[in-house]
């Protein structure tokens, strides 16, 4: 498997299976006409599991979140492939594989930790649920020290707003992408002049 595939394998297990939530609170003001076309009471604020398949189901019982259990030892398994490709590539190879998956364990190690902190203010959850979120908060850290301990590194994971609005929108939590995107071709569709031209024409109609 060449670095490329490598790394797309191991990003997408850090971020499937996650238990996540979109906190209203984090988008500014000037963000939230992007959204406009959504039921945001419905997409903010909702506790939701984004399963190995990339479907995101909203968690309605404790029952949704047990694929979570599965975690640490999916995470374990990074960390192998990781010593394993430090075997088998050059030091150029494996430097470029192990800066790119830091930049995505930072990521995910700060907003498990964060969603964990801060789940009990922005949601309606239940005690257990809580529980599942703490079990993610600790995989990633757990996770994070591992990779430290074994290539002698430190991972700062402190991450501002603007560092997590812009990973999301560029990179892999497909379901905020694919929001974004989607704004974006309405944005297209609503300034195409064939678009204006339509509009002209049915206000013409009905007078």
């Amino acid at each position: 498997m060449d670095t490329s595939n490598t790394l797309k394998r191991l990003i997408n297990q850090l971020y499937t299976p996650l238990l996540f939530f979109i906190p209203k609170s984090i988008i500014p003001l000037s963000e939230l006409s992007e959204f406009r076309n959504i039921k945001t009471e419905e997409f903010f604020n909702t506790i939701v599991l984004l399963s190995e398949n990339n479907a995101a189901e909203k968690v309605l019982a404790i029952k949704d979140c047990t694929p979570l259990l599965e975690k640490a030892s999916i995470l374990n398994y990074n960390t192998i492939t990781l010593i394993d490709k430090k075997e088998d590539k050059n030091s150029l190879q494996f430097s470029t594989l192990l800066e790119s998956y830091i930049m995505h364990l930072r990521f995910y190690t700060f907003i498990t930790k964060w969603m964990n902190e801060n789940v009990t203010f922005q949601c309606d959850v239940n005690k257990k649920i809580k529980g599942y979120f703490l079990l993610q908060a600790d995989c990633f850290q757990y996770h994070k020290v591992q990779i430290e301990n074994k290539f002698s590194i430190q991972i700062i994971p402190n991450l501002n707003s603007a560092e997590v609005l812009t990973y999301i929108k560029n990179d892999n939590v497909l379901l905020l992408k694919n929001v974004f995107k989607h704004q974006e071709k309405l944005d297209a569709i609503e300034a195409s002049p064939t678009t204006k031209g339509l509009k002209k024409q049915g206000r013409k109609s009905r007078f």
